[in-house]
């Protein structure tokens, strides 16, 4: 996918980085990517590797599904890089205000690409890790109020200054038929 097939705003950067020989997308600050490919997608998935900048909570970000032109209503996997490793968080936001639906601490470094898979399936989110050439179970949730039924696939990066970044490489979006 190439930067055109997106929409970005937020304030930040985007910029994309040679990183052993891999082109990746970094985002600063709280940047914003929507893919125009479909703006009412239901059930769907979102795979990437993911790097976080620093192990503390100024440097996040993640994958967005079911999101409106804002994500300011979406459910969001947050990525934040922590001392034991990456500590991901489900979360559903309503019109702003933000629920975390469930949690993970995983043991994957914070500072080495990670493959994962953020999918929701009706009303069922699930956060995988590919960890030696197979997919793992990080945790699962339910929203039991329904209340997001389509939107789009995006990336974001959520920090509380410019200088932390979240990396992003080997995008794939998978749509359920």
């Amino acid at each position: 996918m190439a930067k055109t097939d997106f929409t970005v705003t937020g304030a930040g950067g985007l910029s994309i980085v040679d990183d052993g020989g891999s082109k990746r997308c970094k985002l600063t600050y709280t940047k914003l990517m929507l893919w125009n490919g479909n703006p009412a997608l239901g059930d769907c998935e979102c795979v990437v590797e993911v790097q976080n900048s620093a192990a503390n909570s100024n440097s996040g970000g993640g994958i967005l599904l079911r999101s409106n032109s804002t994500a300011l209503t979406c459910y969001r996997l947050l990525i934040y890089g922590g001392s034991t490793g990456k500590a991901y968080y489900i979360q559903k936001i309503i019109n702003g205000i933000t629920t975390t639906l469930g949690s993970f601490i995983s043991t994957r470094p914070y500072n080495e690409y990670t493959k994962i898979r953020f999918r929701v399936d009706v009303f069922q989110l699930s956060c995988e890790e590919y960890i030696n050439g197979n997919w793992t179970m990080a945790f699962m949730v339910e929203d039991t109020s329904h209340a997001i039924v389509s939107g789009s696939v995006g990336l974001f990066g959520e920090s509380s200054t410019s200088g932390y970044s979240i990396s992003f490489d080997n995008l794939e979006i998978n749509i359920k038929a």
